[in-house]
């Protein structure tokens, strides 16, 4: 399975960092109108938004190019701050921004979820 690709400096997101988690829940709405809600999966999945700035062309073309291989798969993906890899993640919308603004300023943002395995 493929993993997510680091910069140079070893990170796969620099700071700030946006990063959440959700359940998958189901919602039944009663005759009253009163409404319950619970989980169909014990276990919380992350999302991260993650920012990409100051991308030398070798970056910027090593995250592009994994972003076209894995656009409908998924990869593993290692969280920035706690360091865990989650074994299943998508990215969010099946694409990315990305723009080379000058010579080594490229950026790019993308949102990665993991999902139920």
């Amino acid at each position: 399975m493929a993993s997510f690709p680091t910069l140079k400096t070893g990170a796969v997101a620099q700071y700030p960092l946006q990063s959440g988690t959700r359940y998958v829940s189901q919602s039944v709405q009663f005759m009253d109108g009163s409404r319950q809600l619970y989980k169909i999966q014990g276990r919380a999945l992350r999302r991260w938004s993650i920012q990409l700035n100051a991308l030398d062309e070798g970056e910027m073309a090593a995250v592009i190019a994994f972003v076209e291989q894995q656009s409908l798969s998924t990869f593993s993906f290692t969280d920035p701050v706690t360091g865990q890899t989650a074994a299943t993640c998508i990215l969010s919308g099946g694409y990315m921004k990305a723009a080379m603004t000058a010579e080594e300023n490229g950026q790019a943002s993308l949102v990665v979820e993991e999902i139920a395995s």
